[in-house]
């Protein structure tokens, strides 16, 4: 044998030992993973507890948590969530707190620096210092719960965590606050349209910025019309029968934001959709009452483009594998220096809102709402109901409807645009704030849309979501259809409103019989969102330049608008002839009918598969190899303003129609019979990608279908929890 030979065989033998070697080692390393499968059945001895406890769950792992008080019904809490998403809980806390960087280094400094800014870890200790003995109570058993479990499991942590190699810190009540803190952050959204008027300013007229903007037209649905001195999610209530039903819309992703449990004590029944790391139920029913929430797009925060700097603070960002960073970050009466920690703003700039104060007691609100028994006691806990600012729908077994919108709402001057100093000194009463009990048409809903009329005495907002939801809504209740039927709808009414125009200008035969359904199994959604995708940019590119894409979403009303009152937009500020809106919608269609060719080739495909709903992993997401195995995308129905809602970004060239913002849970609460309720989360209960319960919902939720989270008689598994 030559020399050569040899070292060609040798090298045949070492490659296949390292193949082997990999291959075991591979093995090995998911079996180590795959041992952070939580324990469901059998008795575990746990300190911190008073009783034993009870975790019954389901066949899609929702558990039934039974104690024989609040307290140890917290503990049971805190152990599931951390059973089933302690990963989402750790990475929570850490953003929240702006600690990422310390465990994946440099790449998370920019995210840390803005959740440093807002401050949001000292708001959250300051709600956990300022809450009453019997909540705290609840809270401390929670982190007991989460606790116990970090102290019992024998596995692997979720792998998130286990390839990063660190030990989890113990929870604290101060985490568990932190999820409220980022909801109210990101829930008061207004500063950034207020920021790109502001940039569009120099480009733009104030009547051109109305026109991008426009105020809520007369005929427009309103939730509270004639109230007097008295983005997106769909709420309402009937009284004969007593039904609340509630979706609220945010971002997709693998874990839920929701996690479905129903909690058993001797004082009440809880059921309805928590998140992990907060010890409360967030939308449910407690066995007397009901409540659901959508966001009212108030103006809550203030550009102030002079603001008076009046403390400084001085915080050091641990770094891993790095050096730590040493921040300065400045505040201001009313809010936070945004250049500190962001260039989403010019130097010095400042975002003002009642969301800053230390002082907020919303964690407070949210555990006495889940313990009311009657509207009084509700209201009295919504008092304190301090931001994010939500609109609350309320039902009771009595057959009562409500509507309150609590928050620390500014009492302002009209302010729309970003000003030298804040446009508010005080706030509105909590008396005087949006209200409705028992309405004589039996009957509440909203979709985001505007909330008040022009009788209301108190200016709060010009941003009120499109009609289109909410006039839906009314029609199929009036029609009587069932409430699953009216959450699954996906009949667009902007595209009925708009697509007469676009067809005058384009008579396109493939849209001239569709009705304006947006069902996923049809070819028409797709054509005609393109086309609006490109009518949008064609007429309004121009003008908005750089800032064009930040502004670019589907936007009918201001569309429609233009269409039939602003034509001078249609001409293109770039070239010497004048053009038309017919010429700008006419080359609309031809530049969609081609995008979609390339795209799509000859054959229009159907809309659902081109509007998927996609589920990214917050880590996995963005590692190639890794997003393939664990993000999850299901076709569906559904479009931006109908009540299946299905949010798309125009923005994205490679996806601009995918769906990525929608109803991530769905519920209907029966009151006369709420064991009946039914419910839906878009994923699955578990965080964890060995588990059944990573994606066994995901179907059912598509499909329109439900659950129910009766009290478990024969449950797939039964874990009991005992004091140690």
């Amino acid at each position: 044998m030559t020399g050569w030979r040899r070292v060609r065989l040798w090298t045949l033998r070492l490659g296949a030992a390292l193949a082997v070697t990999a291959i075991a080692a591979g093995g090995t390393g998911l079996l180590w993973l795959r041992s952070s499968l939580p324990q469901l059945d059998g008795d575990l001895r746990l300190p911190g507890l008073e009783a034993q406890v009870q975790i019954l769950r389901d066949r899609y792992g929702v558990p039934t948590i039974r104690a024989g008080n609040a307290a140890d019904a917290a503990f049971g809490l805190g152990f599931v969530h951390a059973q089933d998403r302690f990963a989402q809980m750790e990475l929570m806390r850490r953003s929240g707190s702006g600690r990422m960087s310390e465990l994946v280094g440099s790449i998370a400094l920019g995210f840390d620096r803005y959740t440093r800014g807002l401050g949001l870890r000292r708001q959250a200790e300051s709600q956990a210092a300022a809450l009453p003995a019997d909540l705290r109570q609840v809270a401390e058993a929670y982190a007991a719960g989460v606790n116990a479990w970090l102290g019992a499991r024998s596995g692997a942590l979720p792998w998130e965590l286990a390839i990063l190699f660190y030990a989890p810190e113990p929870w604290s009540v101060a985490d568990s606050m932190l999820w409220g803190r980022l909801m109210a952050i990101s829930l008061a959204g207004n500063w950034q349209a207020e920021a790109m008027r502001a940039q569009m300013a120099t480009r733009l007229t104030p009547e051109q910025i109305e026109d991008l903007w426009p105020p809520a037209a007369v005929g427009d649905p309103v939730t509270l019309p004639s109230l007097g001195s008295s983005g997106g999610s769909n709420v309402w209530a009937v009284s004969e029968p007593t039904v609340l039903a509630n979706d609220p819309h945010l971002g997709f992703t693998i874990p839920n934001t929701w996690y479905l449990a129903r909690i058993e004590t001797p004082e009440s029944v809880l059921a309805g959709a928590t998140t992990p790391g907060v010890p409360f139920m967030v939308l449910g029913h407690n066995g007397a009452i009901a409540w659901g929430l959508t966001t009212p797009y108030i103006d809550t925060v203030d550009i102030v483009t002079q603001p008076e700097v009046v403390a400084v603070r001085r915080e050091t960002v641990m770094v891993r594998w790095d050096d730590s960073v040493e921040l300065e970050l400045r505040r201001t009466r009313k809010g936070i220096i945004v250049s500190d920690f962001s260039d989403t703003l010019p130097k010095g700039w400042a975002i003002e809102s009642p969301a800053f104060r230390d002082d907020d007691r919303t964690p407070e609100a949210l555990g006495r709402m889940n313990r009311a028994q009657d509207w009084l006691g509700f209201l009295a806990a919504v008092r304190n109901f301090h931001s994010p600012q939500q609109n609350i729908v309320y039902a009771d077994k009595t057959g009562r409807i409500a509507i309150v919108t609590p928050g620390r709402t500014p009492d302002r001057r009209g302010g729309f645009e970003a000003s030298e100093e804040t446009t508010w000194s005080r706030l509105i009463p909590f008396e005087e704030l949006p209200r409705r009990v028992a309405p004589r048409s039996g009957r509440i809903v909203n979709a985001n849309n505007r909330l008040v009329d022009e009788s209301y005495p108190y200016h709060l907002s010009r941003e009120w979501k499109a009609p289109y939801r909410a006039t839906r809504i009314d029609q199929l209740l009036d029609a009587k259809a069932d409430h699953a039927d009216i959450q699954n709808d996906a009949m667009s009414l902007s595209a009925r409103e708009l697509l007469p125009l676009l067809l005058k200008a384009a008579p396109e035969a493939r849209l001239q019989a569709w009705d304006g359904n947006m069902d996923g199994q049809r070819s028409e959604p797709l054509l005609y969102m393109a086309w609006v995708r490109e009518a949008i940019r064609a007429v309004f590119a121009d003008e908005l330049g750089p800032l064009f894409d930040d502004w670019w979403a589907y936007r009918p009303l201001v569309l429609r608008r233009v269409l039939l009152n602003r034509p001078t937009w249609c001409d293109d500020i770039l070239t010497a002839p004048q053009e038309t809106c017919k010429g700008r919608l006419v080359l609309a269609h031809r530049r969609a009918v081609t995008f979609l060719g390339k795209r799509y080739g000859p054959t229009l495909p159907p809309w659902g598969e081109v509007h998927r709903a996609r589920f990214s992993h917050p880590i996995a997401g963005r590692i190639p190899l890794l997003r393939d195995l664990l993000n999850r995308e299901i076709t569906t129905s559904g479009g931006p303003t109908t009540v299946n809602r299905g949010g798309a970004r125009f923005r994205d060239e490679h996806n601009p129609f995918q769906h990525a913002h929608g109803a991530g849970y769905r519920a209907i609460y029966d009151l006369d019979d709420l064991d009946q309720s039914r419910f839906i989360q878009a994923v699955g209960q578990s965080g964890n990608p060995f588990s059944p319960h990573y994606d066994d919902l995901m179907e059912l939720w598509r499909d329109g279908a439900y659950i129910t989270l009766e009290s478990a008689r024969t449950p797939a598994h039964r874990l009991l929890l005992q004091p140690r």
